[in-house]
């Protein structure tokens, strides 16, 4: 007994001094009515929020971004503001970035409260972008309620399955979709640091998927096959842009060719990504030690 007790104040001291993490799906809302999927994964100390925004999970323009700010429980406020790009799969050398500055109402940090509110857009420059709003809830209660939504949908008789397949929520709320890098895609990262360790392996079932890894034009592996565990690569970057490519060259007994990347900083920051290859298809991955300029749209 006094050992659980010791075990239960322990964890209690951790989520003090650490913070729970918080997770939330929703959508930001422009005026024009579009919409785009947003996601928040942060943390709260002191009242002191930190963590990362996602815009366009899985999409064309998908970005990872740092955000801070604060939570007030007596006002039910939370602000925050996007502050770094971390990556982004959008062209950086024909725009700029529009961050988010929010500001709403949040009835409790407690991982089950909605968050409802506007948002501006600033350039880094700090001159306006884009604004809107912001509607987001739990991330586990999305998710509870987008596996019971489509399950309805999966026993509906009277719908095609053409139709069922349009109706997939979880491709847009899935809150463990990976996020996979498809063939063509280009991913462009702020790397300020030399130091750079790459992490691959196969997560699924290893099946003889082969591919080649290149950095700067020079190949580093060359028909390797990932397996289940982790080969730990740790690379210098040397100029200003450095660029890694990934291609597959076989696809193994079961396509498409798979492998789980991460990427890792000295700090042990990660960035964790997936690939989804055909055959011939590559992947790459532009590492910038300082943003370049870009032209506002």
């Amino acid at each position: 007994m006094k050992y659980k007790l010791f075990v239960v104040f322990l964890m209690l001291c951790f989520t003090t001094i650490y913070g729970q993490t918080y997770e939330y799906l929703g959508l930001l809302k422009l005026a024009d009515s579009s919409m785009i999927p947003y996601r928040l994964d942060f943390k709260e100390v002191d009242g002191k929020i930190s963590g990362y925004s996602y815009t366009d999970l899985n999409g064309q323009h998908e970005t990872k971004a740092a955000i801070v700010g604060r939570y007030d429980d007596k006002e039910n406020l939370l602000e925050f503001r996007e502050v770094d790009i971390i990556y982004t799969k959008s062209d950086i050398q024909q725009l700029d970035f529009c961050n988010v500055y929010f500001t709403g109402s949040m009835r409790k940090l407690n991982g089950r409260s909605k968050i409802d509110g506007s948002f501006k857009g600033y350039y880094d420059d700090l001159t306006s972008c884009i604004d809107g709003e912001l509607v987001m809830a739990a991330a586990e209660k999305i998710q509870k309620r987008t596996d019971k939504f489509q399950k309805r949908v999966e026993r509906l008789d009277r719908v095609a399955d053409s139709v069922k397949q349009k109706i997939h929520m979880d491709k847009m709320f899935n809150r463990y979709a990976k996020n996979d890098l498809k063939g063509g895609e280009r991913l462009n990262i702020f790397w300020k640091e030399k130091y750079l360790k790459l992490i691959i392996w196969d997560d699924g079932d290893v099946d003889g998927d082969q591919i080649d890894l290149t950095i700067n034009g020079n190949k580093i592996l060359s028909a390797y096959s990932p397996i289940a565990k982790k080969k730990e690569m740790e690379l210098t970057l040397i100029d200003p842009v450095n660029t890694i490519s990934l291609k597959a060259i076989s696809l193994g007994r079961k396509p498409p060719n798979t492998a789980k990347i991460q990427l890792m900083k000295k700090n042990g920051e990660l960035i964790d990504l997936a690939s989804n290859l055909q055959l011939g298809e590559e992947v790459t991955f532009v590492f910038y030690k300082e943003k370049p300029k870009a032209k506002k749209l």
